[in-house]
């Protein structure tokens, strides 16, 4: 036998360890080989997801890691990638792509050209103003050509601004594969909002991961997703906790005949979205072992003793996580020399984490305690934590903490196993507990700030984890009054910046555990106009009048806050209810607010009555008669955001009575009040707005000039339903030069956009701008029935554009006016 000392100073060396083998899961093993196998052997495009869910630690990860190793025995010429949801950074589409493109596993380098120069352009946009040398590109080294591509951006001189660059690099002598025919596509990112690019990522990557298949003959390709559950950490509201992976729904839908297998803790209910997914999804519950397999994988770890086993598995209930954390326990116990006897392993789960904390030191246990208090922390946080509250531990023994069986990393972030760290926790006084809570709030306060004007993902990152512990260390209502008065100010920035995805995730939750009234108006005020932005607009109602509840139109009027909402309710109403009731609500109040000192409000008022609902109403008189006064109004209290608003809408009148010249001086006018203060959204709009009435007026060339300028400005500011307007505008520009073909396919994008935000207005237009186009003989597939919208047109009394239907079902397709809503 090997010589070794009876006693020796400091910590022993193991010399018994486990010997951790895979174990059972028969039946999912079976699920993944028969799936390999029918969609290897089909000669159709299929769709398939596995989805293997089951409670936390039962060993959904293990599986997972087996499986990958099973798809190459086989087939080795098998390609997988993976990702990890445990890291809230791949939350985002944007950043999951990334890492399925760097965790690619196959025997040959596989290259993702038109993936990585989209990606780049979006990172270049979402950070604008890092230099190079500062940027540090995620996974540089691992992906090609991403490196270059933001470093001929920066060459280009002009922070944030990318037009160019794709022609540049297909023009580039350097051997990237780039297909001539995704150029087009490319190249339309160059002018759209960070949002919009992210959307279309999905798209590039399918793309380059199909050719990938194509070119290297991949027989089978499997996506593994993992830890599904953290999508929707923190999500209550069951009716829209799925709005979190819809990206993933699209990423499946643009990949057939590529495999999806998903670990998480719920059964997915995609069904209720499209009912062809429950043909899709293949559900699989991972349960705990039965008990011959439990014995089977501590005989395989070397537990001996029968009794042992015994204990273990009646204590543990097959559950793997807690044999797995027995198992730790015993080989502990057996290096330290102690006797070993079934007695000594709990009978319940907190008494084997009794016993595994058992062997550790006591500086280890209190460390153990600060780390478990953050989500996740890294060799930065370990030491700023360990400095604002020592436990004895050294800062210097980072990597000997971190070998901990219950601790995993991804990149450099550390995780403490979600059981464990709950069950730590248990231990931790709340004291304790909110004060290093704290501690991590101004820790990530800092970190903000750092990052807020050289780096917007890291900056979000850490405005993410700063509100997190900001609202685990304060009592809820608490929180609610941190959040709308000391960072008050933040969400406002970020609200003016677009940042709706994080504001939207933040607020809901809020929304949803709270209701309207205990948020509060300040912030019910943001969320509503992210949820607008959104075009949802029937639930930027639901929750104003969640917040009104109880309250008389008396009561709400009595607060100039409160009106504003008022009567930014009926601007979300006018999208899709009829105008004349809400033209009535207005009138009612408008003696009221005329007698108050609210000229932000009574101007709100006075567009809404002139601009948006009188001009929809189709009654120019009564449309001039309140624009004017708005016009008048916003001059004498110099509010110039609504003087160009309302000049906006007064150019409409102007076209549809035809008087066009004045229409252009008066849009003019208004572009340069915009230009001088500032108003970049108010300005894309009437540069559109001019656009229009060149293409009335016959000055083709000139109305394609403006409409491009336009769709920069407006994909710049991001307004979902003025896109669609765009597309609207072109479809008629390219119709008056008899391009009917190019004029529906323009329309059809309009469509698009407008079916999604439910705009009537708009898809009353579309329509009749479909069927003249159907009456020039361009073939349409899916033809909407004009006298149908007759009657939309009619419910929602719009009596100009019901006059419009007519003169077309008669067969005119003259040239007309659009006033944009």
């Amino acid at each position: 036998m090997p010589i070794k000392p009876n006693f020796q100073i400091g910590k022993k060396k193991k010399f018994f360890t486990p010997t951790k083998k895979f174990t059972d899961r028969e039946e999912p093993r079976k699920v993944f080989r028969d799936t390999l196998n029918r969609m290897k052997q089909s000669s159709n495009d299929t769709y398939e997801v596995i989805m293997y869910y089951g409670v936390g630690g039962i060993g959904k990860t293990s599986l997972q890691n087996q499986l990958k190793q099973e798809l190459l025995e086989f087939e080795p010429n098998a390609l997988y990638t993976k990702a990890d949801f445990k890291d809230i950074t791949l939350h985002t589409p944007a950043r999951a792509l990334l890492e399925l493109v760097r965790e690619i596993q196959f025997r040959q380098r596989v290259s993702f050209p038109h993936f990585e120069i989209a990606y780049s352009i979006y990172f270049y946009k979402r950070n604008p103003d890092i230099s190079y040398n500062e940027k540090k590109l995620p996974f540089e080294k691992e992906l090609g050509i991403m490196a270059s591509i933001v470093s001929t951006m920066d060459g280009m001189g002009i922070a944030g601004t990318v037009t160019g660059i794709v022609g540049k690099l297909y023009d580039s002598k350097k051997n990237w594969n780039l297909n001539k025919e995704v150029k087009a596509h490319l190249k339309e990112l160059e002018n759209d909002s960070v949002q919009e690019i992210e959307e279309k990522l999905i798209a590039f990557f399918a793309y380059d991961l199909q050719q990938a298949i194509a070119k290297h003959r991949i027989p089978n390709a499997v996506i593994f997703l993992d830890t599904f559950e953290a999508l929707w950490s923190g999500l209550k509201n069951k009716a829209t906790i799925h709005t979190k992976d819809k990206w993933i729904r699209d990423l499946v839908a643009s990949l057939p005949n590529v495999l999806f297998v998903i670990c998480g803790r719920e059964y997915l209910r995609w069904e209720q979205y499209d009912a062809e997914w429950k043909e899709i999804v293949h559900h699989q519950r991972i349960a705990n072992f039965e008990n011959v397999h439990a014995d089977e994988f501590l005989m395989k770890c070397g537990v001996e003793e029968t009794d042992i086993r015994e204990k273990i598995i009646n204590s543990s209930h097959g559950y793997p996580y807690h044999l797995d954390l027995s198992v730790n326990t015993y080989f502990e116990m057996k290096n330290r020399g102690e006797h070993l006897q079934a007695s000594r392993f709990g009978s319940n789960h907190r008494e084997i984490l009794d016993r595994f904390l058992e062997y550790l030191t006591d500086d280890e246990i209190e460390t153990l305690k600060i780390m478990s208090i953050p989500r996740f922390y890294d060799q930065e946080i370990f030491a700023y934590l360990l400095t604002k509250h020592p436990t004895g531990y050294a800062i210097t023994k980072y990597e000997d903490f971190n070998s901990f069986s219950f601790i995993t990393s991804d990149e450099e972030k550390r995780f403490i196993h979600s059981m464990m760290r709950q069950g730590i926790l248990d231990y931790t006084s709340k004291e304790l507990v909110k004060s290093v809570h704290q501690t991590m709030a101004v820790y990530y306060e800092e970190k903000s700030s750092l990052y807020a004007k050289v780096h917007q993902e890291k900056e979000m990152e850490a405005l993410t984890e700063r509100m997190y512990h900001q609202k685990e260390s304060h009592e809820q209502l608490t929180y609610i009054q941190w959040l709308s008065g000391e960072f008050y100010q933040t969400l406002k920035r970020l609200q003016q910046r677009g940042e709706s995805r994080f504001l939207r995730d933040a607020l809901s939750i809020l929304y949803e555990e709270l209701g309207a009234k205990k948020l509060g108006i300040s912030l019910v005020e943001i969320l509503v106009d992210m949820v607008h932005l959104n075009g949802e607009y029937d639930r930027a109602i639901s929750m104003i009048d969640a917040l009104f509840e109880g309250q008389s139109k008396e009561e709400i009027l009595a607060s100039q806050q409160a009106t504003h909402l008022f009567i930014r309710k009926v601007h979300h109403q006018m999208f899709f209810m009829p105008v004349s009731p809400l033209i009535q609500d207005l009138l009612e109040i408008e003696p009221i607010l005329a007698g108050k000192k609210w000229q932000k409000e009574y101007n709100e008022l006075l567009f809404m009555l002139g601009g948006n609902l009188g001009v929809l109403w189709g009654d120019p008189q009564f449309s001039r008669k309140w624009l004017v006064k708005a016009i008048r109004y916003a001059e004498e209290h110099q509010q110039h955001s609504y003087q160009c608003r309302a000049i906006r809408k007064y150019v409409d009148i102007l076209k549809l009575n035809g008087h066009l010249k004045w229409a252009e001086d008066f849009c003019k006018k208004g572009i340069h009040i915009a230009k001088e203060n500032g108003y970049e959204r108010y300005e894309a709009i009437l540069v559109c707005t001019l656009a229009d009435i060149y293409r009335m007026n016959r000055q083709h060339e000139l109305a394609e000039s403006y409409l491009e300028k336009a769709h920069q400005m407006i994909q710049k500011v991001g307004i979902k339903s003025w896109i669609g307007h765009i597309h609207a505008t072109y479809a008629e520009l390219f119709f008056q030069q008899c391009q009917y073909e190019e004029a529906m396919n323009q329309w059809q994008e309009a469509i698009a956009i407008y079916d999604d935000i439910g705009q009537k207005w708009g898809q009353i237009i579309a329509a009749v701008g479909m069927e003249r186009c159907q009456l020039k003989g361009a073939i349409i597939e899916n033809p909407r029935p004009l006298q149908a919208w007759k009657k939309v047109a009619e419910d929602c009394n719009y009596q100009r554009e019901v006059k419009l239907i007519n003169k077309t079902i008669q067969g005119e397709t003259d040239i007309f006016a659009m006033p944009y809503l």
